[in-house]
Formats: structure tokens, sequence, C-alpha cells
């Protein structure tokens, strides 16, 4: 990388980079700066290098041409190395939100997988330039390939650091990235005043003099672009004193301009209003020159270092910025109004529209604004076909913009802000979607619309939001009033939707309108109306006693789905594990998960791949495999904060708290486990869960302040409920509350032979109803009932394979046979004390083992230094395993590993790993 002047050092952290893909590795490299600072030009030395070791080689580059579709850098990438393009092709814009997001996923997997194989071979470098203008989904792909960089792959990026703070996803981007370990940032500074000097002796060909070389450094505080637009301006016979320097770059661009033939101006100023798009054909519509005219002064523009040689792309982003400004407003509308006529007059203007879109919005007021309107819904059905839904909201809400001025039907209104609403919720805007729902249903109702009001509810099909619940509850039945009242496949998916959203609450209705519902879709044959039907039924039962219907229902799921239809085969096998979860069959449950995961392996879908692992992780701590458990709790939050949906990132948090208190390792509790957001009525009955954690960690007065807090019973939600009443009898429990005792023993009774988890996304199995009904009995004096609960507790739990809960309902019964104090108590309560010690500390239940030994002293087991995750390493290091290779078992970094073995040598007073396994050794002789 000779003759960069300045950059030697960054030139030789990317070699050593190259270096490292030719033998293997992969990287990514973000090379950011400001404008001008030589970005471009040090990925370009990089490039020059890559090819000289046998690398392939292929760019991309994002423009600010608002008309440029998305995905445009690695769309440019692909079409460079000849591979096919997964970002294009069509999607259903009404797909379901879940199918939506699997299929963008599995786009970004084939082209993350299509340049790992190029790069196999021998090496693949890529440039992604300019991704401070790059779209949404363009920065969300670059994050996704950085988690899973090929071998032999360099993957560098530039950006303008003057964007970061503008442009959230920019900046949303660039944190998710610095957290990844193969990637490198490298933020280029100004020159200092000798490099400025031989700068500007390259560009002017004689050696500058100090004082003009000092004064440009001052004057451009080293940025290479600027020097050089300056240095353009110098002659020999110049000296210091002589020098005048322009103020700033706009006038040394103008300075440079003004020297072109006024045709060469005028298409230089088209040119920079257009943008890079714009060819030399379109050039000439717009201008009124001939095409001969045209090339004869881009060849002009060309020779004075304007344009890049042969072509109507400017030699830099500055020079056009600088150019467009010079371009009065109404000659720009002009323009505009000009290029969307010429690219809609070409045999396929379809091809072309989100750029004539552009265009027409851009050349409003002047140009024809119900033309921008119908463009800029064609734009965004365009970017919609490509999964690309922040483009497709964007594209909407201009279509939105430019209806202002015209006359638009409150029905192609409504339309237009339901479509919006589509893209921003598979987007995950959330807050937009809702306001925008909102104003579709507000004009429908106005103009009467009552279809449009219930396409504008369907939205939120497959979406848990309980902010827009109650609203939506609302607008569904004003909107079933509406309708005729004649079957219909809207009607049975308002009627099923409206249950949906009454999850969050107890209905006594529930159960006949979901009936309903799914009645009225199977007369009508509609297949999609049935598969919410069955989704509202799902919910309509999703109380303890439902479990046998819901497997029925997920069962009737998986007969549908038998077509190939992976979205019906997904919830069908989640209701299936969700009902053997609550029957205590957990080997059933787990053939679910695995069936789950075999759909997330075909899919290649962040989402599925997130239910197979907070099943697997649900089923592992039921089992007592709290390190495999934690592993993949850890993944499955990983993975939810990656999809940046509430709805997987809270259950994710709640079992990595749920696990913290059972085994008494707090280290890994996220930092979220405040839980913000409780006192919305939908979801304070949350606190208990938050209250129960508290509890575990010792925090005791400000669990007892949560519970005290607490609303009414009947908040809680039926698919919530067993799992809610059974932790809120052990706060109850805790803070002497009879009166709330007795109403939860009595809520729980009917539910004994069920075990503790919800009917609808299980995220925890704790073991038999009967162990919370025992304690409820217990504290409330009913001695013989609370001895025969637990008892039958241990045997439901034994037999279910479910040890953690086993020793927790002997411990519970070693309490109350204590409480009773009858012939014979003291003696079976030693006993079953003693195995709930033995079993605690067996599985790594401290908080339990240490419970224990309170209870009889003496009677508990011998306790253990290690976390139940630092003894998982141990072992591991015991049998001789690596950290990489730990790491890679585990599902962690190897940096966590080695902290975790640099703890248990700390704890354990050891020097080295060998002294480790000796340790263990010893209690493994032991028995302990």
């Amino acid at each position: 990388m000779s003759g960069f002047v300045g950059r030697e050092r960054e030139c030789g952290r990317l070699a050593a980079r190259l270096r490292a893909a030719v033998d293997g590795a992969g990287s990514v490299v973000l090379v950011g700066g400001e404008p001008g600072v030589g970005k471009t030009r040090l990925a370009a030395e990089a490039a020059a290098v890559a090819r000289g070791l046998g690398m392939m080689v292929a760019s991309g580059r994002a423009t600010d041409d608002e008309g440029s579709p998305p995905y445009r850098p690695l769309s440019q990438v692909l079409r460079a190395l000849a591979l096919p393009d997964p970002l294009g092709g069509d999607a259903d814009a009404d797909e379901r939100v879940d199918v939506a997001a699997r299929e963008r996923f599995r786009r970004y997997e084939a082209v993350t997988e299509a340049l790992r194989a190029a790069a196999a071979p021998s090496g693949l470098f890529v440039l992604l330039d300019d991704m401070h203008w790059a779209d949404a989904g363009t920065l969300r792909l670059l994050v996704h390939m950085a988690r899973e960089v090929a071998e032999r792959l360099v993957l560098v990026a530039t950006y303008r650091t003057t964007e970061t703070a503008a442009r959230v996803a920019l900046g949303e981007s660039l944190a998710a990235l610095a957290a990844e370990p193969v990637v490198e940032r490298i933020v280029l500074g100004g020159l200092s005043e000798q490099e400025v000097g031989r700068h500007l002796d390259a560009v002017t060909g004689f050696a500058v003099p100090a004082g003009v070389a000092q004064a440009v450094h001052r004057r451009t505080h080293g940025n290479p672009f600027f020097v050089g637009e300056l240095g353009h301006l110098l002659t020999g016979s110049l000296s210091a004193d002589e020098l005048r320097l322009p103020e700033g770059v706009r006038d040394a661009v103008r300075a440079r301009l003004a020297r072109l033939s006024p045709p060469c101006q005028r298409v230089v100023r088209a040119a920079a209003v257009l943008g890079p798009a714009s060819d030399a054909a379109a050039l000439a519509g717009v201008t009124g020159l001939d095409l001969a005219e045209v090339f004869a002064v881009l060849d002009e523009a060309a020779a004075a270092g304007i344009l890049a040689a042969v072509s109507t792309g400017f030699a830099h982003d500055l020079i056009r910025e600088s150019a467009a400004t010079e371009v009065p407003t109404a000659e720009r509308m002009l323009l505009h109004a000009r290029m969307a006529a010429a690219l809609r007059a070409r045999p396929d203007p379809e091809t072309h529209a989100i750029r004539i879109a552009y265009h027409l919005v851009e050349s409003l007021p002047m140009g024809d604004a119900a033309e921008a309107v119908a463009w800029a819904r064609r734009a965004g059905d365009h970017a919609a076909g490509l999964l690309a839904w922040e483009e497709a909201s964007t594209w909407y809400g201009r279509a939105l913009d430019a209806a202002d001025a015209v006359q638009l039907p409150a029905a192609e209104r409504t339309a237009l802000l339901t479509d919006r609403a589509k893209a921003q919720v598979r987007g995950y805007d959330m807050d937009s979607a809702r306001a925008s729902l909102t104003a579709a249903a507000g004009i429908a109702r106005d103009s009467g619309d009552a279809e449009g009001m219930a396409r504008a509810v369907l939205v939120m099909e497959g979406v848990s939001d309980y902010l827009w619940d109650p609203v939506g509850r609302s607008l569904a039945t004003e909107a079933l009033e509406a309708l005729p009242p004649s079957d219909s496949g809207l009607r049975a998916r308002l009627l099923a939707q409206a249950v949906v959203m009454d999850a969050w609450r107890q209905t006594a209705d529930a159960g006949p309108r979901s009936l309903a519902a799914v009645e009225m879709a199977e007369r009508i044959g509609d297949r999609r109306a049935l598969v919410e039907a069955l989704r509202a039924r799902q919910f309509a039962v999703s109380s303890p006693a439902g479990a046998e219907e819901r497997l029925s229902l997920g069962t009737r799921l998986l007969t549908i789905g038998q077509d190939g239809d992976d979205d019906a085969l997904l919830w069908g096998r989640l209701w299936r594990f969700d009902a053997y979860a609550q029957l205590g069959d957990l080997h059933a449950a787990s053939a679910e998960a695995d069936a789950v995961a075999a759909i997330a392996e075909r899919t290649r879908s962040t989402l599925v791949t997130w239910h197979a692992i907070r099943s697997r992780a649900a089923v592992a701590a039921a089992r007592g495999e709290f390190g495999t458990a934690i592993a993949l709790s850890e993944r499955s939050l990983s993975l939810a904060r990656r999809s940046g949906s509430e709805g997987s990132t809270r259950p994710s948090i709640g079992v990595l708290l749920g696990l913290c208190a059972l085994t008494g390792d707090y280290s890994a509790a996220p930092p979220e486990a405040s839980f913000p957001g409780l006192d919305n009525a939908a979801t304070g009955w949350l606190r208990g869960a938050l209250a129960r954690w508290k509890l575990a960690a010792g925090e005791r007065d400000e669990a007892e302040s949560l519970y005290r807090g607490l609303p009414p019973l009947d908040q809680i939600p039926p698919f919530v409920r067993l799992p809610a009443v059974a932790g809120l009898v052990e706060l109850a429990a805790e803070f002497a509350d009879v009166a709330a005792l007795a109403t939860l023993h009595d809520l729980l009774l009917p539910d004994a032979d069920r075990f503790v988890c919800g009917g609808a996304g299980v995220i925890m199995i704790e073991g038999s109803a009967r162990t919370p009904l025992g304690i409820a009995a217990s504290a409330l004096g009913h001695h013989d009932d609370a001895i025969t609960q637990l008892r039958a507790a241990i045997d439901a739990n034994q037999r279910a394979g479910m040890p953690p809960a086993a020793a927790t309902a002997r411990y519970r019964l070693a309490q109350a046979l204590l409480r009773r104090n009858a012939p014979g108590d003291n003696d079976e309560a030693t006993v079953q004390n003693t195995a709930a010690a033995a079993a605690a500390e067996s599985l790594g239940m401290r908080p339990l083992a240490r419970q224990a030994a309170a209870l009889l002293p003496g009677a508990g087991a011998p306790a253990d230094p290690l976390t139940p995750r630092e003894r998982e390493i141990a072992g591991y290091v015991t049998r001789g395993m690596t950290n990489k290779a730990i790491a890679a078992k585990l599902y962690l970094s190897e940096r966590t590993v080695e902290t975790h073995v640099q703890r248990v040598l700390t704890k354990l007073g050891l020097a080295n790993r060998t002294q480790v396994a000796t340790w263990m050794a010893g209690r493994d002789r032991a028995g302990t």
C-alpha cells in the first residue's frame, strides 16, 4: 500500500487482516471518518492488496439517492460475484408477522452462505462503501453477517462519523457491531502538516512552500479531500503571502465548476440533483441536449476531475453535494419531474418504481401530486415484496404526505395507512404502527368503511401487544357490528382476533366466541381464517383445565400443515409442547421441542430458533440440568435482543431470573432484571414474578413492597394463571397473608393434577401443582391436608423426571411435618430434609441446600463453594477440555469461560487446571 499519504498505520492493519483471511480467518472492519478523509481510498488500497494475495474482490455502494432500491450494496456485491440474489423476489405483503420475519432471516442467511461459499477457495474481500446512506435492512444484514462472518472473508464497511447521531439505524448497527469480537474499527483523522505538504506536492506536481502547506493545513484541518481541492487552485508561482484560500470547500468546488462550459455546467448540475443513477440518455432528456452533446460534456467534466471517467458519477460525493446546492429550488423540482417522465416512458417502468416515486415526490409541489401518490405506493409495495419493511414504511408515508395535495378517497387513504402499519409491525416499529392503525380506523369509521376498519384491525394478527389490545378489541367489536352479518373469512378472522386480544385479561365468553370463529371458518372453507380461529380457541382454553383440548388443537394444526406449511407446523408443535408440559409428560414435551428445533433448522429463522431454544431450556431446567438451561437461556436472550421483540425478550429475562433463584448463581442475571412497564393494567401481575426474584435474592423488603402492590387476582390472564397463583402462594406464605392464602388455595385446588407452567408460551416448568397447594395448606394450619398434598407432589415430580421439583417438595414436606409435630413427624422430617439437602447439593440448588441446613442443622450436606456453572466448567476442565472447546459446548464466549475458570481457581485456592481435576476427583470419592 505505497503512495498513500499519511495512512501507513491503517494500511498495515488492513493488510494484517487480509493475510489472516488467507490463512482462514474471517473479519469485519469498519472504516469511519468525516467526509473527504479518505475512507474509500483506504478501502481501494486494501482491495489492491487483496488482489495481490489472490483473493476475490467485490464491492457495493450505498447512495443518498433515495430512489435506490433496498439492499443495493449487497445486491451489487452478489452481482459482481455472479451469485444469485436472494434479497429480491416477491413476498405476500399480507403474511403473518412471524412468517415474514422468518423469511427475511432466511434471505439474510442465504446471503451469508453465498459469501461463505465464494470465500472458501482463496479468500474474498468485500467492500460496502458509504454505509451511512444504507437503508435499515442493509444495516441489519451487515450486523447479521458480522455475527456469522465466514472464514477467509474480509468485509470492509465505510461510513461517515458525522452521520451517526442523525441516522438512528446507523448508530444502532454500529453499537451492535461493537460487541462482536470479529469487528475492528478504524477511524481516520486529518493529515499532519507534513503530510499535507506531501499531499499538495502530489496534487500540484511541484514542491509547495512550507508556509503554503501550513496555511492549507490550518484551513482544512488536514482533510485530504479539502487539501486536494485547494491544491487544484495553486500554481507554482504562489508564495504563502500571495495565497488567497477560499473560505470553504464549496467555494473551491464552485471555482472549479465555473471553469466548465455552460452546457457542461447544465449537465453537471442535473447529474448532481438527480443522483448517481442518472445515465447519459436520462441527462439528455432532462437538459434538452442531444445524446452526442451529453457525451461530449461528460468527457469535459471528467477531464476537469469533476466526474469519474466514462461515467455520470462524481469524482467525490462532496463535489456532487456542493454542486447540488447551487441549483435553485424551482429548477431542482423541474429536473425531478422530467426525470420521472423519462423513466415512466421506458418499456419497463415498474422495475424503476422506487426511482420514479422518488423523483415524483421530489418534484412537488410543482409536479403531479396524484402521480406521486400512486408511484410512492408502488414503491412501498416493491419494498414490501423485498421484505425491506423499513423502506416500505417510508414510501407509504411519502404517499400519504403527497396525498395532502389531492382529494384522495377515504378508502385509499385507509388502505395506505393500513399498508404502512403492516410494514411498521414487521419492522418492529410498534409505536408508529399503533398510530397508523388508529388513524386508519378513524378514517374508515368516518367514511362508513367497515371492511377497511376490519383490515386495519387484522394487521395485528399474530402479534402480542398489550398496549394495542384494548384499542384493537374495541375496534374489532365496532367493525363486527358494522360488517354484514353473513359468514365471511374477514368476519371469522375478526372474531378470532378479538378473542386473542382478550388473552391478557379474563373473559367469561372467550370460549363461545372462539368456537363461533372456528365453526364459521369451517363452514366457508377458509384456511387462513381457520388457522386464526384455532389460535383464538387455543387462547380461550389456555387455563389449566384446557390442556387436553390444547393438545388436540395442536394435533389438528399439524394436520393442516402437512402440505409443507411450516407456520402451521410450528404453532401445532408449540401448542402440544405447552400442553404436555402442563400435563407433566416431560418426555413428550421434549420430543415436541426437538421437532420445533427441526423446523428452525429448515427455515433458518431467528424467531423459530428462539422458540426451540427456550423450549429446550425449560425441559433442561425441569430435569435439573441447570448449566445447560442457563447456557440455552442466555442464547435465547441474545436472539430475542437481536429480534427487537419485547414478546421474546421479557420471557427470556424471566427464565434467567428463575434459574438464578434456583441455583443462587446471580452472575447470569441480565441487566434488564427490573422489568420496566409493570404498572400497565394488563401486565401488573408480573410484579409477582419480580417479587419472587427479589425474595430469592434476599431483598425481602422490596419483595414485600411489590407483593403488597399487586393488582387483583382477576387481572391475571388465564394462560399464566397457574404459575402466577403458585408463585403468589410462596409470597403470601412468606408475608403471612392468611386471607390471600385461603383464596389462592381454593383457586389452585381444581388444578391439583397439573404441573406449574403457562398454558401458552412455557418458559419454566416448576413441578406438580400439589406443592404450592401443600405450602398454602400448611401456612393455613391444615397440616394433614398439607402433608397429603406434598407427599403426592413428591411422587408426581419423581414420576415426571423432575428432581428439582421433587427436592423442593421434600423440603416443604419436612417443614409441614415439623409444624404438625405429631408422633414420628420429627423423624420423617429429618429423613425428608436430609434427602432434600442431598438432592439440592447434587443439583446445584444452593439456596435450597442452605434452607435445608437451617431447618434441621446438621442434617444437610456439606456446602460447595462453586456455583453450578463453575462446577460444570470445572468438570470439563477435569476432562482436559480447552477453554475454546468448553465455550463451544456451552454456547459461551471463550472469554466468559476463562473468567469462570479463574474464579474456580481463586475460590478453591488452587494454582492450575491439574489441581482442579484432583479436587474434583476428591469430592467424587467422598460422595459430595
